[in-house]
């Protein structure tokens, strides 16, 4: 039984696990499969250190199944196929109280402020797992996390039927994005100097194309204005300096990237089209609802996203390969239950 571990910048290590005793108003979840995103990337590289208590438990994004029952939990079932929220809102201050307790003040993300999914079973409160549909694989429930986040951006963007959209970046967030307003029939421009994931977005209806032609196409599609939406995906200084650019007089900016370093951009041009950049983080319980909704009617559409699953023991591997390019969603399996 086997735990990955992260001990410091750039040092990930497989280790044996001690099973932990189980809280009442807990769960026990045998993890099946455990995604990397770009969030364990920028924990792998320290950016996150002042947040992370080493040796560290990483995973977030993540499926199983019911393992062990705490006290006072009865929603729930030996053997259910669950998927986590990983959030811990501390429920009591304003934010919390006006119904925004994704960006609590106090937030705990577990798999970064507190130990995450990989590991043979994941102790978290009940409250915050929801149920994976027979339709949706062990394998593929490990996309619900991204796809929640992608469709809690769209919701931020609050979108027009009518609107033609840029997302900066075609990493699996900017994809999962891209695939969402596509659904919604918006022309969708995306940009990216990876040349598989721009072939990936096309063969999922997107217009792909490269960073130094993505103003002159924007404009082109709107009449020389620029589109009515961007999204920031890519988290990247490129990213941030291209926006203003790109959007039209009164359009939006939702800036989902995660920057661990300031950034420059044109205020200007900001100022000049009275633009509106709207931050969109994480989630909430309901986006989680409708990116089950949304996965379990389009499973084979969004099962290539997965480019490999990685044993446990080739952790490391697994990080390291979405750094050289052309992986989108690199998976870990921890165990997969026999269900």
């Amino acid at each position: 039984m086997k735990q990955v571990t992260y001990r410091g910048p750039e040092q990930i290590t497989v280790d044996e696990w001690i099973s932990p005793e189980l809280p009442a108003n807990y769960v026990a979840v045998k993890v099946a499969y455990v995604g990397v995103c770009g969030t364990d990337l920028h924990l792998y590289a320290g950016h996150m250190d002042s947040r992370v208590t080493t040796p560290h438990v990483p995973g977030h994004e993540m499926s199983g199944v019911v393992a062990r029952i705490g006290a006072g939990v009865n929603e729930w079932k030996l053997g259910e196929k669950v998927t986590v929220r990983p959030l811990l809102p501390c429920k009591n201050c304003r934010t919390c109280n006006e119904g925004n307790s994704h960006i609590c003040p106090k937030l705990k993300f577990i798999g970064v402020d507190l130990g995450g999914a990989m590991q043979p079973e994941w102790i978290v409160p009940a409250e915050l797992l929801h149920r994976i549909p027979e339709q949706i694989t062990l394998r593929q429930g490990a996309l619900i996390e991204p796809l929640a986040v992608a469709i809690h951006d769209v919701r931020m963007a609050d979108l027009d039927p009518t609107d033609v959209i840029t997302i900066v970046g075609a990493g699996p967030i900017g994809l999962l994005i891209g695939i969402v307003c596509v659904s919604r029939g918006h022309k969708t421009f995306i940009t990216d100097i990876d040349q598989t994931r721009l072939d990936v977005a096309k063969s999922h209806g997107m217009i792909p194309v490269t960073p130094d032609q993505v103003e002159a196409a924007a404009r082109e599609a709107t009449n020389g204005l620029g589109t009515d939406v961007v999204f920031e995906v890519s988290g990247s200084a490129g990213g941030a300096t291209l926006i203003s650019s790109i959007v039209k007089p009164r359009g939006k900016i939702i800036v989902v990237g995660i920057h661990a370093e300031l950034r420059q951009f044109n205020l200007q041009q900001i100022f000049h089209k009275e633009v509106t950049m709207q931050g969109a983080r994480v989630y909430k319980s309901i986006d989680f609802d409708d990116a089950i909704a949304f996965l379990a009617t389009r499973t084979k559409e969004l099962e290539p996203l997965i480019t490999k699953v990685f044993p446990v023991e080739d952790a490391l591997e697994a990080y390291l390969s979405l750094t050289r390019g052309g992986s989108i969603k690199n998976l870990i399996a921890i165990s997969e239950p026999a269900i």
